[in-house]
């Protein structure tokens, strides 16, 4: 029982940010013990509050972070000298540099680091007007040091790849349209209403899935972003923007269908006999579930050919009159544009050829 905690504490420390936390400790304990060696600083928490405040959980994130922080702090230094040298008397000047801050730190770039430019704005004028302007160059150079040494771990030690969970999120996304198109299928085969074979929730299920699947592939690239790791650039070609997208018009299908089928639930029962339209329709259905769940950024599925032939059998116009056929044709549009959807292959990364591979290529020579 114990053994098992203690296997599963890793997996806990790195869901709670454990990473995260052991890169600004490091950037810390690196900018303290720089600061105290080059610029003779007893106590440099100014440099290791940068350096903490900077690391966040990807690299693309920590640079904006540091950009931002940056920006807070030069803001601040700039609003403040002025107003410590020239502003008499010194109660005005303060007044002036706090309300100028305080403007500027509500500027949406900066979001909640807008925090630094009145606090740096501040301890600038109180040392400049103090008369301190070494302090003032200490100070400003914790701060650069601290950001120096937050960039460096973010990007070295080991940055977060974000990468199995949007695969996994686009696999339960795969997984609840190939679901519901069977359910679909199913509810054409017994005369049902949708919401009765998926339940009351169906669509709502297939939009979370749907956003969540959106949500992780952002996150996912954006931890891709600027990162050095081989993981990065490995996994980059297995999550392509263009299968959710396909997806995405895939499920929007799916939702129309299931709207069609609850609104007019004699649509799958035209005066054909049932078996002519609803039975090649439910097939129809599951092959687009198939095909579906095989959407992995390759080649379609090889089933999608005979099912877009299949599809136009079954809406060719036969002896029944064009009133008749109204409502096959509101059910066979949706998954006309599904299977459109599908057919699309997305392009993968051409491999580099190998040398053995080519052997009449001419090697260069010496």
């Amino acid at each position: 029982m114990r053994s098992a905690r203690w296997t599963a504490l890793p997996a806990r420390i790195r869901q709670a940010g454990g990473a995260e936390a052991a890169r600004a400790t490091v950037a810390a304990a690196l900018t303290w013990q720089t600061c105290a060696l080059l610029l003779h600083v007893t106590e440099p928490y100014a440099g290791a509050i940068a350096a903490v405040l900077i690391v966040e959980t990807t690299v693309a994130a920590t640079v904006s972070a540091a950009t931002r922080y940056a920006a807070g702090c030069l803001l601040g230094v700039l609003v403040a000298i002025p107003g410590a040298l020239y502003a008499e008397p010194g109660m005005v000047g303060l007044a002036v540099v706090v309300f100028a801050a305080v403007l500027l730190a509500r500027h949406g770039f900066l979001g909640h680091y807008g925090l630094h430019v009145p606090t740096t704005a501040l301890i600038t004028f109180a040392l400049v007007r103090g008369r301190h302007p070494g302090e003032l160059a200490t100070h400003l150079a914790e701060i650069v040091l601290g950001i120096a040494f937050g960039l460096a771990c973010s990007v070295l030690l080991f940055p977060t790849v974000r990468t199995r969970s949007a695969e996994r999120a686009l696999e339960d996304l795969r997984l609840v349209i190939a679901r519901h198109l069977d359910g679909l299928a199913d509810a054409v085969v017994r005369h049902q209403r949708p919401r009765n074979v998926l339940g009351p929730a169906w669509e709502d299920d297939l939009g979370t899935a749907l956003t969540r699947a959106r949500a992780a592939m952002d996150e996912a690239h954006e931890s891709m972003r600027w990162n050095l790791r081989p993981t990065a650039r490995r996994r980059r070609s297995h999550l392509d923007h263009r299968v959710l997208r396909t997806l995405s018009d895939v499920a929007g299908q799916v939702s129309t269908t299931g709207r069609l089928l609850d609104t007019h639930p004699e649509a799958a029962e035209t005066s054909r006999p049932a078996t002519a339209f609803a039975q090649p329709y439910a097939r129809l259905l599951r092959t687009t579930a198939l095909c579906a769940y095989s959407c992995r950024g390759g080649r379609p599925h090889p089933a999608l050919p005979a099912a877009r032939q299949a599809l136009a059998r079954l809406g060719a116009p036969d002896r029944e009159p064009p009133d008749k056929a109204a409502p096959d044709q509101r059910l066979l549009r949706p998954l006309e544009s599904a299977l459109t959807c599908l057919s699309a292959p997305a392009t993968t990364p051409t491999a580099r050829p190998h040398r053995l591979l080519h052997p009449l290529r001419p090697s260069p020579r010496r």
